[in-house]
Protein backbone atom coordinates (compact mmCIF):
# COMPACT_ATOMS: atom_id res chain seq x y z
CA UNK A 1 0.00 0.00 0.00
CA UNK A 2 1.07 3.78 -0.79
CA UNK A 3 2.31 5.70 1.94
CA UNK A 4 -0.20 8.25 0.89
CA UNK A 5 -2.83 5.94 1.64
CA UNK A 6 -5.48 8.03 4.38
CA UNK A 7 -7.13 5.90 6.62
CA UNK A 8 -11.00 5.06 5.65
CA UNK A 9 -13.81 6.44 8.22
CA UNK A 10 -15.22 3.85 10.08
CA UNK A 11 -18.23 3.96 7.66
CA UNK A 12 -16.60 4.18 4.80
CA UNK A 13 -15.72 0.85 3.11
CA UNK A 14 -12.51 0.33 2.22
CA UNK A 15 -12.91 -0.30 -1.73
CA UNK A 16 -14.17 3.08 -1.92
CA UNK A 17 -10.91 4.50 -1.15
CA UNK A 18 -8.98 6.20 -4.04
CA UNK A 19 -6.18 4.15 -5.20
CA UNK A 20 -2.66 6.05 -6.00
CA UNK A 21 -1.46 5.01 -9.59
CA UNK A 22 1.58 5.56 -11.21
CA UNK A 23 1.62 5.94 -14.99
CA UNK A 24 4.97 5.21 -16.73
CA UNK A 25 5.56 4.18 -20.04
CA UNK A 26 7.92 4.05 -23.30
CA UNK A 27 8.34 7.58 -25.00
CA UNK A 28 5.55 9.11 -26.92
CA UNK A 29 3.91 5.92 -26.01
CA UNK A 30 0.40 8.29 -24.89
CA UNK A 31 0.75 8.65 -21.38
CA UNK A 32 -0.71 12.19 -21.26
CA UNK A 33 -3.49 10.79 -23.52
CA UNK A 34 -4.56 8.04 -20.80
CA UNK A 35 -4.17 10.51 -18.60
CA UNK A 36 -6.72 12.94 -19.99
CA UNK A 37 -9.42 9.83 -20.33
CA UNK A 38 -8.89 9.18 -16.81
CA UNK A 39 -9.64 13.23 -16.02
CA UNK A 40 -12.59 12.37 -17.88
CA UNK A 41 -13.73 9.77 -15.72
CA UNK A 42 -13.46 11.82 -12.55
CA UNK A 43 -9.59 10.95 -11.43
CA UNK A 44 -7.05 13.37 -10.06
CA UNK A 45 -4.58 13.47 -12.55
CA UNK A 46 -0.68 14.98 -11.58
CA UNK A 47 1.72 15.26 -14.83
CA UNK A 48 5.25 15.14 -14.11
CA UNK A 49 6.16 16.78 -17.12
CA UNK A 50 4.01 19.48 -16.38
CA UNK A 51 5.16 20.22 -13.43
CA UNK A 52 8.61 20.79 -14.84
CA UNK A 53 7.64 23.03 -16.94
CA UNK A 54 6.24 24.87 -14.12
CA UNK A 55 9.53 24.93 -12.49
CA UNK A 56 11.37 26.27 -15.94
CA UNK A 57 9.26 28.97 -15.66
CA UNK A 58 10.43 32.69 -15.24
CA UNK A 59 10.93 33.33 -11.06
CA UNK A 60 10.31 29.55 -10.18
CA UNK A 61 12.34 27.55 -8.20
CA UNK A 62 13.81 25.26 -10.87
CA UNK A 63 14.41 28.31 -12.85
CA UNK A 64 16.60 29.92 -10.14
CA UNK A 65 18.35 26.46 -9.99
CA UNK A 66 19.33 26.35 -13.37
CA UNK A 67 20.38 29.89 -13.59
CA UNK A 68 23.09 29.38 -11.02
CA UNK A 69 24.41 26.58 -12.04
CA UNK A 70 24.34 27.63 -15.83
CA UNK A 71 24.33 31.10 -16.02
CA UNK A 72 22.36 33.30 -18.26
CA UNK A 73 23.29 31.70 -21.52
CA UNK A 74 20.55 29.09 -21.67
CA UNK A 75 17.95 32.17 -21.10
CA UNK A 76 16.46 33.55 -23.97
CA UNK A 77 15.97 37.36 -24.67
CA UNK A 78 13.24 37.93 -22.31
CA UNK A 79 15.42 35.93 -19.74
CA UNK A 80 12.75 33.01 -19.96
CA UNK A 81 14.64 29.66 -20.27
CA UNK A 82 15.06 28.51 -23.40
CA UNK A 83 14.08 24.95 -23.19
CA UNK A 84 15.32 23.95 -26.43
CA UNK A 85 18.61 25.32 -26.02
CA UNK A 86 18.79 23.10 -22.92
CA UNK A 87 17.49 20.30 -24.56
CA UNK A 88 20.07 20.38 -27.49
CA UNK A 89 23.05 21.23 -24.62
CA UNK A 90 21.64 17.65 -22.51
CA UNK A 91 21.81 16.16 -25.57
CA UNK A 92 25.63 17.28 -26.06
CA UNK A 93 26.92 16.62 -22.29
CA UNK A 94 25.54 13.78 -20.36
CA UNK A 95 26.92 15.93 -17.63
CA UNK A 96 24.42 18.96 -18.02
CA UNK A 97 21.38 15.82 -18.38
CA UNK A 98 22.86 14.78 -14.99
CA UNK A 99 22.94 18.43 -13.19
CA UNK A 100 19.46 19.23 -14.37
CA UNK A 101 18.15 16.05 -12.76
CA UNK A 102 20.15 16.21 -9.84
CA UNK A 103 18.93 19.76 -9.46
CA UNK A 104 15.05 19.06 -11.02
CA UNK A 105 14.25 15.80 -9.42
CA UNK A 106 13.55 16.50 -6.28
CA UNK A 107 11.76 19.51 -6.56
CA UNK A 108 9.22 17.53 -8.36
CA UNK A 109 8.99 14.43 -6.40
CA UNK A 110 8.21 16.76 -3.27
CA UNK A 111 5.67 18.88 -5.22
CA UNK A 112 3.81 15.60 -6.85
CA UNK A 113 3.72 14.03 -3.15
CA UNK A 114 2.39 17.20 -2.05
CA UNK A 115 -0.47 17.14 -4.74
CA UNK A 116 -1.13 13.63 -4.04
CA UNK A 117 -1.86 13.85 -0.49
CA UNK A 118 -3.80 17.01 -0.03
CA UNK A 119 -5.88 15.24 -3.17
CA UNK A 120 -6.73 12.36 -0.91
CA UNK A 121 -7.33 14.39 2.45
CA UNK A 122 -9.61 16.93 0.69
CA UNK A 123 -11.52 13.66 -1.57
CA UNK A 124 -10.76 10.43 0.04
CA UNK A 125 -12.48 8.45 -2.98
CA UNK A 126 -10.84 10.01 -5.56
CA UNK A 127 -8.43 7.78 -7.48
CA UNK A 128 -4.82 9.57 -7.97
CA UNK A 129 -2.97 9.07 -11.19
CA UNK A 130 0.74 10.38 -10.97
CA UNK A 131 2.34 10.42 -14.88
CA UNK A 132 6.19 9.25 -13.98
CA UNK A 133 7.82 8.29 -17.01
CA UNK A 134 11.00 7.73 -15.18
CA UNK A 135 9.09 5.90 -12.61
CA UNK A 136 11.88 3.20 -12.40
CA UNK A 137 14.62 4.74 -13.25
CA UNK A 138 14.35 7.47 -10.79
CA UNK A 139 13.41 4.49 -8.00
CA UNK A 140 10.00 6.08 -6.82
CA UNK A 141 7.86 3.08 -7.61
CA UNK A 142 6.91 2.03 -3.86
CA UNK A 143 4.78 5.05 -3.31
CA UNK A 144 1.82 3.67 -5.69
CA UNK A 145 -0.11 0.68 -5.40
CA UNK A 146 -0.39 0.02 -8.72
CA UNK A 147 2.31 0.46 -11.23
CA UNK A 148 0.96 0.69 -15.07
CA UNK A 149 2.85 1.43 -18.16
CA UNK A 150 1.61 2.59 -21.39
CA UNK A 151 4.11 0.83 -24.29
CA UNK A 152 4.53 0.82 -27.82
CA UNK A 153 7.43 -0.52 -30.08
CA UNK A 154 10.88 1.44 -30.31
CA UNK A 155 10.11 2.24 -33.80
CA UNK A 156 7.12 3.55 -33.56
CA UNK A 157 8.36 5.93 -30.24
CA UNK A 158 10.58 7.19 -33.27
CA UNK A 159 8.12 7.74 -35.83
CA UNK A 160 5.84 9.56 -33.37
CA UNK A 161 9.00 11.73 -32.01
CA UNK A 162 9.94 12.52 -35.66
CA UNK A 163 5.91 13.81 -36.30
CA UNK A 164 6.60 15.91 -32.69
CA UNK A 165 9.82 17.44 -34.93
CA UNK A 166 12.50 15.48 -32.71
CA UNK A 167 15.79 14.73 -34.75
CA UNK A 168 16.83 11.05 -35.19
CA UNK A 169 19.31 11.84 -32.70
CA UNK A 170 17.91 13.65 -30.01
CA UNK A 171 15.01 10.46 -30.44
CA UNK A 172 17.56 8.00 -29.84
CA UNK A 173 18.90 10.16 -26.43
CA UNK A 174 15.44 10.76 -24.75
CA UNK A 175 14.48 6.81 -25.76
CA UNK A 176 18.01 5.99 -24.50
CA UNK A 177 17.74 7.95 -20.81
CA UNK A 178 14.78 5.09 -20.39
CA UNK A 179 14.20 1.73 -19.86
CA UNK A 180 13.65 -0.70 -22.61
CA UNK A 181 9.48 -1.42 -23.13
CA UNK A 182 9.98 -5.01 -21.92
CA UNK A 183 12.07 -4.03 -18.83
CA UNK A 184 9.28 -1.71 -17.78
CA UNK A 185 6.40 -4.37 -18.61
CA UNK A 186 8.29 -6.83 -16.61
CA UNK A 187 7.92 -4.22 -13.43
CA UNK A 188 4.81 -3.22 -13.92
CA UNK A 189 1.52 -4.58 -12.07
CA UNK A 190 -0.43 -3.41 -15.57
CA UNK A 191 0.23 -2.80 -19.32
CA UNK A 192 -1.82 -0.56 -22.08
CA UNK A 193 -0.51 -1.11 -25.20
CA UNK A 194 -1.20 1.84 -27.58
CA UNK A 195 -0.37 1.38 -31.36
CA UNK A 196 -4.02 1.01 -32.78
CA UNK A 197 -7.18 3.38 -32.02
CA UNK A 198 -8.24 5.90 -29.21
CA UNK A 199 -10.80 3.40 -28.62
CA UNK A 200 -8.41 0.45 -28.17
CA UNK A 201 -6.33 2.43 -25.60
CA UNK A 202 -10.11 3.99 -24.07
CA UNK A 203 -10.88 0.05 -23.72
CA UNK A 204 -8.21 -0.73 -22.06
CA UNK A 205 -7.49 1.97 -19.62
CA UNK A 206 -11.26 1.05 -18.50
CA UNK A 207 -9.78 -1.85 -17.12
CA UNK A 208 -7.23 -0.04 -15.60
CA UNK A 209 -10.02 2.26 -13.31
CA UNK A 210 -11.89 -0.90 -12.73
CA UNK A 211 -9.93 -3.73 -11.15
CA UNK A 212 -12.91 -6.32 -11.25
CA UNK A 213 -12.86 -6.24 -14.83
CA UNK A 214 -11.55 -9.09 -16.93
Amino acid sequence: MSPFKVNPEPDVAKPSQGRVIALTGTVAAGKSTLGKMLEEWGWQVIDTDTLVHQLYERGAEGHRKLVDAFGESILSSSKDLDRGLLAATMIRDSSVYATVNHLIHPIVRKTWKSKVGESLRLYPRRSVAVIIPLLFEAGVEESFDVRAMVGCRAAVSRLRLRERGLTPEAADFWMGKQWAAEKKAQACDQVLWNEGSLELLRHQAKRLTDPERG
